[in-house]
């Protein structure tokens, strides 16, 4: 009987920079934080930036496990940033998005990376930066202890940030 090991995954590092010309709507200043996922059961949610209003940053860290069979089998798959802005008393509004191939995260480099945020029309609605740096080759297990059995963990909660 021949078993076969599952493959190694990847792991990324996602560090959420900044965003650019983010619309206002009709609010005077807007509080913006940013939702990261690649499967939707596991999302992870960044710090809000109180004072940046159209031009937030936010520098924060998340890291995520990719099935590397996830990317050979189906190879549109993506990483989903959405951008919303916190409003007190109401439910925060969806200002954009932006999908990002997991393919593109996939080589040995590190990249920054600047990426249209599209509305729910798909019209542009400001600039979302981002550095990805791949860390492969740095554990030298299977997958890092860090994770556990989990594909996506907040850098904060992992350095025990609040």
């Amino acid at each position: 009987m021949v078993t076969t090991t599952p493959p190694k995954p990847t792991v990324i590092e996602i560090n959420l920079i900044s965003a650019q010309d983010l619309p206002s709507y009709k609010e005077s200043s807007i509080k913006t934080y940013v939702v990261a996922w690649i499967s939707p059961q596991k999302k992870l949610t960044s710090r809000v930036d109180y004072a940046g209003n159209k031009n937030p940053t936010w520098n924060d860290k998340f890291i995520f496990a990719i099935n590397k069979d996830l990317v050979f089998h189906k190879p549109n798959s993506t990483m989903v940033l959405e951008i919303y802005s916190k409003r007190p008393y109401r439910k925060d509004r969806r200002i954009g998005e932006v999908h990002i191939l997991l393919e593109s995260m996939m080589d040995k480099t590190q990249h920054v990376m600047a990426f249209h945020v599209r509305d729910s029309s798909g019209m542009p609605q400001g600039i979302l930066n981002l550095g990805v740096m791949n860390l492969d080759g740095l554990f030298n297990r299977s997958i890092p202890t860090f994770l556990g059995s989990s594909l996506a963990i907040d850098y904060r909660k992992l350095m025990g940030v609040k």
